[in-house]
């Protein structure tokens, strides 16, 4: 039997037991918390970041709503103790959010690449027994995707 990232179920189980870890992060039918807020937050951030002017007040330019976004990972250390280990959920956010920024700055179509992304991993990750850090991916390229497509959307509505 198989387990996360192809490594044996016991091989895993035993990691996960050294490092105090839980290993379970498998839904019995979807999930609409990991799916829905992520986006939405993200989009929020799009739209007040115009109508409140943050960039203009603070003088951080492009690079606020990414902030606002990698700030955001402090909530998921709220997350229930079934969860396991959250401030690998934290920093697995973290990472998507550099992953998700960084490319941006050489590939300007990147943004198409981190959506496919968020809707490819919304479809099955819930089916699997992942790591924590792969849900702070996946809701990590949830909160990009929704800053993006927010972005997109009050660009068009502005101009």
């Amino acid at each position: 039997m198989k387990s996360k990232e192809n490594l044996p179920a016991d091989l895993v189980g035993f990691i996960a037991l050294a490092l105090g870890v839980s290993t379970n992060m498998k839904w019995d039918e979807p999930p609409l918390w990991p799916v829905v807020l992520p986006p939405l937050s993200g989009f929020s951030v799009a739209l007040l970041e115009v109508y409140l002017e943050l960039p203009v007040l603070l003088g951080w330019g492009l690079l606020m709503p990414v902030v606002i976004i990698a700030m955001s990972s402090i909530s998921l250390l709220l997350l229930p103790e079934r969860f396991g280990s959250r401030l690998e959920c934290v920093i697995g956010f973290v990472f998507m959010v550099a992953v998700a920024v960084l490319p941006q700055l050489v590939f300007p179509v990147w943004f198409i690449i981190v959506i496919i992304f968020w809707m490819s991993q919304s479809l099955y990750i819930w089916r699997r027994n992942y790591p924590n850090f792969r849900l702070g991916i996946w809701l990590g390229s949830g909160s990009m995707s929704g800053l993006y497509l927010g972005s997109l959307a009050v660009f068009n509505l502005m101009s």
